[in-house]
């Protein structure tokens, strides 16, 4: 967003104070005359004046929230009142009641652009795995299976992500790191139904350290996939995703469940006719130069320049999948 060639310019900052939103201004080399504002906390504005209220800023398009998922809703509803367009890290609320709100009020004051950054979707894997599914190089797809580390929801938190242990708030294993590989395998398969530093010892937990779902494609495929917390076994990958089809077998691995974040290390075919295996080798794409979590963020930002919403989940597609999360717990009696 700040490279030469942008088609943004930041022309505001929102923190939890006028005085941190200055300071992070500062801290991030913005340029002098950028706002800075007070954030919407417990339903009450910060700074009581109305004008100091980055919804009713003229000159802010768009809103890019990046707070903690328990205060996406009071930070970007404002913004959704004043129909302006909103960008927001996944999950979209803390639960579908709060999801299902923001899409309503996104409907009713006509905003244009809603979406979440659901960005491993724009990852190199996914074009490539399209491309090799779609010119039927192992036939019809039977099955998909994939086993991943989520990183979180381990043994130990760090001490600032303590809220990691609280469904409620609702970031945890199954919200973040597996809804966020789901959606990868999901924009490359569709799924249609589903059934399925160190914090203090012994802290009360209620959020997930073991995510396992089985699913239908709609070919008529399986899925399985298993997220555990924590690191993977000492020199074995964190991701395993393989794509079963009638005429041979992908294999995707990477570094853990964040495709979005981390990407993968490697591609290969296994052709059942020849009994080789080929490796793949990814598409290039746009921002090939950078890493994987700031190009996929970036070619986020650049959908949204161009309007282009075909790969972009927007409100209607991130309540669909906070009603998945919501009949996990329910098949599970977590709720």
């Amino acid at each position: 967003m700040r490279s030469t060639d942008s088609k943004f310019k930041i022309v505001a900052i929102c923190n939890s104070s006028v005085e941190s939103a200055a300071k992070s201004a500062k801290d991030l080399g913005l340029v002098e005359g950028v706002r800075v504002y007070g954030n919407v906390q417990d339903g009450k504005m910060a700074v009581a004046d109305p004008l100091l209220d980055i919804a009713n800023d003229k000159d802010v398009d768009l809103v890019v929230c990046t707070t903690r998922v328990d205060r996406h809703y009071t930070s970007i509803l404002p913004s959704l009142k004043a129909g302006k367009d909103v960008f927001v890290e996944w999950p979209l609320g803390k639960n579908l009641e709060e999801a299902r709100e923001l899409l309503n009020m996104a409907k009713r004051n006509k905003v244009e652009l809603a979406a979440v950054g659901l960005q491993g979707r724009f990852d190199a894997i996914v074009e490539t795995l399209k491309s090799v599914l779609a010119e039927g190089r192992i036939g019809k797809v039977l099955s998909t299976t994939v086993t991943g580390q989520g990183m979180i929801g381990g043994p130990t938190e760090l001490e600032t992500q303590t809220y990691l242990t609280d469904r409620q708030i609702g970031a945890t294993l199954l919200t973040i790191p597996t809804l966020h590989l789901l959606d990868t395998v999901w924009e490359v398969i569709k799924i249609v139904s589903t059934d399925g530093t160190i914090i203090k010892e012994k802290i009360e937990k209620t959020s997930p350290d073991h995510v396992m779902i089985q699913g239908t494609l709609e070919s008529g495929a399986v899925l399985s996939a298993t997220v555990r917390g924590g690191a993977p076994f000492k020199g074995s990958p964190g991701l395993e995703w393989n794509i079963y089809g009638e005429k041979g077998e992908i294999r995707i691995r990477g570094a853990n469940a964040y495709i979005g974040i981390v990407g993968t290390t490697s591609v290969e075919l296994h052709n059942f006719d020849t009994d080789e295996v080929e490796t793949i080798e990814l598409e290039k794409g746009t921002f090939a130069e950078m890493g994987p979590m700031n190009r996929n963020v970036a070619r986020i930002y650049e959908a949204i320049a161009a309007g282009d919403k075909t790969i972009l989940c927007d409100f209607e597609k991130a309540v669909k999948r906070h009603e998945f999360i919501e009949d996990t717990y329910n098949q599970n009696n977590l709720i």
